[in-house]
């Protein structure tokens, strides 16, 4: 018996089954523990019954030694087989990066092949946190006008208790002198009078101390919320502007730009098109190092070990399918993680190294097969050239036209606008001339807001200029107080001033009480002037502030209305774009804010977007001679293969093929075609054996 069909057999065993096979144990351990087997001796075999339900016992006998041993070497020969993909080591991916809105423009993406430099801007997204930026700036400068004005409204009612407190404190000064007289001196009637009054100003002192300390306390903790609330704008216009210093992307190493693949779409991205935070826009590739990451299953995790030799063959390279190229497992991950493109297992992260000198024209996202290698195994460093492609083979690939200078169709990117009408658009195919129309947008929140927002600009230009009137009068009011309390001031100490022979005492110690406290009057009016024109200005501030954020938002929207209606800014050739649901945008449609309708393609620079299954891939090189023809007509136009794409990707979110792509450029000047028109490409056979190094684009 196998191990296979051991593994496979499957027993019931009852409790006299168990009872019998415990027992046979018992006796071999015995036996065992009388005698010293030799080495190379058998062990005994032992037989044991087992009873199974409502059938006669059947004999089993125990796995030998030799059974066991077998197996063990069934299982250290287990065939393992990995996938994988070639990356790039020392590499940057270029995320999409992260804003409260989706989806997102690509702005400023770098030209794909283009060497850039540490600190190099790569990519900018546009976002709405520049609009909000400018709306925390004005609500900082609210809050500020905000707290002046209440705290100095507060500073005018603490003036106004300590006015009352002075007014409190000469009264009782006042009661204690008409108190002081004697009994004897005056009436009874007038004394009892005395006493009460001098009684009830004590108690009112209280009150008006009691009174202007709560309205000292009012004004500090007013200052304090102020100063938190402050506190609270600065920090998140700090947020805001860290947020927009996020929405660039900056080489974090020299080296060359390679544009990615929208997951959703299947299409390269490029400069104005459309994706979502977190996408992976492409890579910055840096000195081409490369290694092989892997995915084990987890069933297959017991068979592989950090250090231990791999077989690397890769699709795209034909020639390591005869020779393998030798690899090393680096590392393997401590847990496995789920892969949904691949099914419901879970799987382990295998890094495999390159041997040195590998000489192997790589190229990130080639399909890698690995397989464990016996430690005994020969171990091949370099795997040989490829051998040159016969003649007679020639090679058919599906691609389409394109232009080199496309320019994005959408929607303008207005602040809490996130859907619009595509109204009108221009038939696709159609040449249109610098000025004309493309696309016409509609949004109906866009009129609505503009017309809420002219309505609320003009109701608070209105009220500023009532504003205005009635601080003027205020403030010559104020200044009326002012003249007034000095006024009585002055007053008050001519009469104090008088000879103190001339009246009576009881009426001099009032004038000396009244003097003092119109002096003290005098000082609080000034403050409370002061104040009330502090509180003035900071009201007309925050008017002021709130007016330039209606301003700012109105221009905002006569902007983003004008820019509803897209002018062709060049010369250029109209090519739909397609929705999510794979059907081109047409008259009618629903688009969200970020995403491309159409492009405008120049017609002056065509050539064609091809691509090649990996598994053919080698057998297209820079400068191959290609036959372009248009299906449906007798058009048929030499090409040259003009550059390969930097990087292997999956051919689109339906079609999980992988591809690498291919330019071609026309030998002479195309008449008649059009960009997006569907093409087939025959790549001709070419006897001579390509360059050692392949160029990429």
């Amino acid at each position: 018996m196998t191990f296979t069909t051991r593994r496979r057999a499957v027993l019931a065993l009852s409790g006299a089954g168990l009872l019998a096979l415990a027992v046979a144990a018992g006796l071999g351990m015995g036996q065992g523990s009388g005698t010293a087997a030799s080495p190379n001796a058998s062990a005994t075999a032992v037989t044991a019954v087992i009873a199974t339900p409502n059938a006669s016992a059947t004999p089993v006998t125990a796995p030998s030694a030799a059974d066991a041993a077998s197996r063990g070497n069934d299982a250290a020969a287990r065939p393992v087989l990995l996938t994988g993909e070639v990356e790039a080591l020392d590499s940057q991916t270029i995320l999409v990066p992260p804003s409260n809105s989706s989806p997102l423009v690509l702005r400023n993406f770098v030209a794909e092949g283009s060497h850039v430099k540490t600190g190099d801007l790569v990519l900018r997204i546009e976002t709405a946190d520049a609009a909000n930026l400018e709306r925390y700036k004005t609500e900082l400068e609210q809050a500020r006008a905000r707290a002046e004005r209440e705290t100095a409204n507060l500073d005018v009612a603490a003036v106004e208790t300590g006015k009352a407190l002075v007014s409190a404190q000469a009264a009782l000064d006042k009661a204690k002198v008409d108190a002081a007289l004697p009994k004897v001196q005056i009436s009874a009637l007038d004394y009892d009078r005395h006493q009460a009054e001098l009684d009830r100003a004590t108690r009112d002192l209280v009150i008006k101390r009691d009174a202007d300390a709560s309205a000292r306390r009012a004004v500090d903790r007013r200052g304090e919320d102020g100063a938190l609330e402050i506190r609270k704008l600065q920090i998140n216009l700090a947020f805001q502007i860290a947020q927009l210093a996020q929405s660039e992307v900056r080489a974090q190493r020299d080296g060359v730009v390679v544009h990615g693949y929208s997951p959703w779409m299947g299409t390269r991205f490029e400069e104005g098109s459309s994706a979502w935070p977190g996408n992976a826009a492409g890579v910055v590739l840096g000195n081409g190092e490369m290694a092989v990451t892997a995915w084990a299953l987890e069933a297959d995790r017991p068979w592989l070990t950090e250090g231990q030799a791999v077989d690397l063959r890769f699709d795209a390279l034909p020639a390591t399918f005869t020779r393998a190229v030798a690899g090393t497992i680096k590392s393997i991950t401590s847990a496995p993680e789920a892969r949904a493109s691949w099914g419901r297992g879970r799987y382990f992260r295998v890094k495999i190294g390159l041997p040195a000198g590998h000489a192997l024209a790589l190229v990130p996202g080639m399909s890698v097969q690995v397989e464990p290698r016996p430690a005994k195994a020969a171990v091949s460093a370099q795997a040989p050239a490829p051998a040159p492609v016969a003649a007679s083979d020639a090679l058919t690939v599906e691609g389409e036209i394109a232009s080199r200078s496309a320019l994005p169709v959408a929607p303008p990117s207005i602040p809490y606008i996130w859907q619009y009408k595509l109204a009108q658009i221009a038939p696709e195919g159609a040449l249109l001339e610098a000025g004309q129309p493309i696309a016409q947008f509609e949004s109906n929140d866009v009129t609505t807001r503009l017309v809420t927002q002219q309505g609320a600009l003009q109701e608070k230009l209105r009220a500023l200029d009532k504003l205005k009137l009635d601080q003027a009068e205020a403030d010559r009011a104020g200044e009326l107080a002012v003249a007034e309390a000095r006024s009585n001031a002055d007053k008050a100490d001519r009469k104090a001033t008088m000879p103190k022979e001339l009246i009576r005492r009881v009426d001099y110690d009032k004038l000396v009480i009244d003097r003092v406290e119109k002096s003290r009057l005098a000082t609080l009016a000034v403050t409370q002037h002061q104040a009330q024109i502090r509180a003035r200005h900071a009201e007309r501030t925050w008017l002021q502030a709130e007016i330039a954020q209606l301003q700012a938002q109105l221009a905002a929207l006569v902007k983003g209305k004008a820019a509803l209606a897209v002018l062709a800014p060049r010369r250029g050739m109209v090519v739909y774009r397609t929705s999510f649901d794979g059907q081109k945008f047409s008259a009618g449609s629903q688009v969200w804010m970020g995403l491309s309708v159409a492009t405008l393609a120049d017609p002056e620079q065509l050539y064609v977007a091809a691509s090649v299954p990996e598994a053919q891939s080698s057998r297209v090189r820079v400068g191959q001679a290609a036959r372009v023809t248009v299906p449906g007509s007798n058009l048929t136009l030499d090409a040259r293969v003009v550059a390969l794409g930097r990087a292997f990707h999956g051919k689109s979110s339906a079609q999980a093929l992988i591809v690498r792509d291919v330019e071609l450029q026309f030998d002479g000047k195309p008449a008649g075609l059009k960009p997006g028109a569907a093409v087939q490409a025959v790549l001709l056979a070419d006897t001579a054996p390509p360059a050692p190094s392949v160029s990429q684009r």
